[in-house]
């Protein structure tokens, strides 16, 4: 499945604000960690946990996002690392007063940049877990990604501009990545209004 850059910033939330959070994390990290030839050493592990209440906006809603993260992170000597995150967000609509809990616990891995040769790099992140999974509070889910999935975003490598993604490989059930994560929004929209 291959996806072009994104328009008009319709994209999964819960995945693009790990993206982001990752991509901190990821920068931070690889400022600061060695790289070495071959093999790749772990150079460093830290743990981290935090919660916090914030006004939100989710797919057009405004509301109140209550969010707690647990988060494990190994980093290696080849400039790559490993995240195993465990994210809860209850987000509770401010018009009507529906939550939906926005749920992700999996392991993911980043590399990059990975020279193409052709002007461009290449981030390749990996999650093995459940990168999603929407659901009611104490009731029945509504959505859920689970399994094995990797995203190679490309990038021009003298402007930073995004070029594009690729989602390989793929094993389980990722109905939110297999619509072009636009059944994210849908199921959120329906299901707080």
């Amino acid at each position: 499945m291959k996806r072009s850059a994104p328009s008009g910033g319709r994209r999964e939330l819960g995945i693009r604000k790990l993206y982001a959070l990752s991509t901190l994390v990821g920068a931070l990290l690889l400022a600061s960690a060695a790289s070495t030839a071959s093999a790749a050493p772990l150079v460093d592990r830290f743990h981290d946990s935090f919660s916090d209440t914030f006004q939100d906006n989710v797919c057009g809603i405004d509301g109140t996002s209550e969010l707690r993260v647990v988060a494990n992170v190994q980093v290696f000597a080849d400039d790559t690392f490993k995240l195993q995150l465990n994210q809860k967000n209850v987000f509770t609509s401010a018009a009507t007063g529906k939550s939906v809990l926005l749920f992700f616990a999996a392991q993911q891995v980043n590399a990059g940049p990975i020279d193409n040769g052709d002007g461009t790099v290449t981030f390749v992140t990996t999650f093995k877990g459940l990168p999603e999974m929407i659901k009611l509070p104490n009731g029945r889910v509504l959505s859920r990604d689970a399994g094995f999935i990797g995203f190679n975003d490309t990038f021009d490598a003298t402007t930073g501009q995004f070029l594009g993604q690729t989602v390989s490989p793929q094993n389980g059930p990722h109905p939110d990545a297999d619509s072009g994560f636009t059944l994210f929004c849908d199921v959120i929209v329906q299901n707080l209004s």
